[in-house]
């Protein structure tokens, strides 16, 4: 073999092993990607669950008792949404949530960690801005993040991974039918 052949000859399998390793990194990127997907599906939609078994609660906690009227005057104040002393650690209204962090995990076995705030709001032109008083809209804002030493959740900043936590606040309102 001459010299030129054996330059050729290296020149082929150095190409040959950038493609495979270009090759690889792909594949490894597409897998993060996909794992990425999976765990942010996963989150939101064990935010979606605790959302919706949120809204099936009554409104408040005035709205259980049959002998009260269901004025404003009679809803939790602001200071006290949160789990009543009555409830025996029980959820039963809406407002129960306040303050309250709750770890679930998914089927990969990933625990997440959920953190839920309420609070009234009212309408002020097309948007909800927090009230100082019983409204008959109360928002409820829940953040999920994986509870894990190594984050499953996360956005890369300056080459580095950074927790990611999903946010979704929605209202939920309280209609009274005579």
């Amino acid at each position: 073999m001459s010299g030129i052949q054996t330059i050729l000859t290296f020149a082929a399998f150095f190409m040959l092993i950038t493609a495979a390793l270009n090759f690889n990194r792909a594949v490894v990127e597409s897998d993060i990607s996909i794992s990425q997907s999976r765990y942010r599906l996963e989150a939101l939609s064990i935010l979606d669950a605790h959302a919706h078994d949120a809204t099936q609660l009554f409104f408040d906690e005035t709205t259980l008792d049959t002998t009260v009227d269901n004025t404003l005057a009679n809803m939790t104040v602001p200071g006290d949404l949160g789990i009543d002393l009555n409830d025996l650690g029980v959820i039963d209204d809406f407002d129960d949530y306040h303050n309250m962090t709750i770890t679930d995990s998914g089927r990969s076995t990933i625990p997440y960690q959920l953190s839920f705030t309420v609070e009234y709001v009212t309408l002020s032109g097309a948007a909800f801005v927090p009230s100082g008083t019983q409204q008959f809209h109360k928002r409820m804002t829940i953040s999920v993040y994986d509870a894990s030493s190594t984050p499953y959740l996360y956005r890369i900043v300056n080459g580095a991974r950074v927790r990611d936590t999903l946010n979704v606040s929605f209202v939920h309102s309280y209609w009274f039918y005579n």
